[in-house]
């Protein structure tokens, strides 16, 4: 896509963090905004700001885990504003950090029917759209869990991991089919979103802010306890919207949000070349 101006933007997980940043800066590109989200408040205040700024912007609650809940976002964007051209498959949660013997099958659901489930539903609902009229460009949330490996969070690293071979995946195909649809892959490192807070969406969770204590143990704890401080001084979310617009326009497929992690991701490629076993991923420090 060469231009954003009057098209229409769909952004998952829209209501806080990256999402909402994407809409933001959306908006500021002269687009029309569906916002789609499960906590319905965060939605409403997200719209009613977009408005205010001059925005043409909808909200529609959705539990990306729920293939009827993309559909009706689908639906509600075409009444709208007739048609939709960007596509960001953004929601997510960072799951449970616990060894992972000890998850629960419930851990391991909740975790990928968000973050996995969410992209899958997001691709089977949005992409045939896109095709059908050819102006349009999709942008999934994976991260650098989709190439790393850190011990106690395999939930997220799986999801994030299946992230991004389906978002390859969807390329390739695309480009077989001689499709126009763009496609970018955003692989954030360390952004100060909430995400280590996303337990208070969990169904059945108590309205509270998720503690670092994970699971009762010294390594998962530790291992929340480091990334809380590392993701509170991260890249600022209105940063990463500007390099996801920047992408959408110049059809950039990788976007990573700093290079700390370039050298552990080139380290995994060799040791998988070399037949090695796996080192712990530590990014570079700036």
């Amino acid at each position: 896509m060469k231009e954003l101006q009057g098209r229409t933007a769909v952004v998952t997980g829209g209501a806080s963090g990256m999402g909402r940043a994407f809409c933001e800066r959306f908006a500021r590109a002269g687009m029309r905004v569906v916002v789609a989200d499960i906590e319905q408040p965060a939605l409403d205040a997200v719209v009613a700001e977009l408005r205010g700024s001059g925005a043409e912007a909808i909200g529609v609650r959705c539990d990306v885990g729920r293939a009827e809940d993309h559909e009706a976002v689908l639906a509600a964007g075409i009444e709208a504003f007739g048609q939709l051209n960007v596509v960001c498959l953004n929601a997510g949660v960072s799951g449970v950090n616990k060894v992972s013997w000890k998850l629960s099958a419930d851990d391991w659901r909740w975790t990928l029917d968000v973050n996995l489930w969410g992209v899958i539903h997001g691709i089977r609902t949005f992409v045939p759209h896109l095709i059908e009229h050819g102006d349009g460009h999709v942008v999934t949330t994976a991260s650098i869990a989709g190439h790393t490996s850190s011990p106690y969070g395999a939930p997220y690293n799986v999801s994030k991991h299946g992230v991004a071979t389906m978002t390859e995946t969807l390329f390739n195909e695309l480009r077989r089919e001689n499709s126009t649809v763009g496609v970018t892959c955003l692989c954030p490192g360390f952004v100060a979103t909430n995400i280590l807070d996303s337990q208070r969406n969990r169904p059945g969770a108590p309205p509270a802010r998720n503690e670092p204590r994970a699971d009762g143990e010294g390594g998962g704890n530790r291992f929340v306890e480091i990334a809380r401080r590392m993701i509170e001084g991260g890249k600022p979310p209105a940063e990463v919207a500007d390099l996801v617009h920047d992408a959408i326009l110049t059809d950039q497929f990788w976007l990573f949000t700093d290079e700390v992690w370039d050298a552990p991701i080139e380290r995994r490629h060799r040791e998988i070349e070399e037949r090695r076993p796996p080192t712990l991923p530590t990014p570079k420090r700036t």
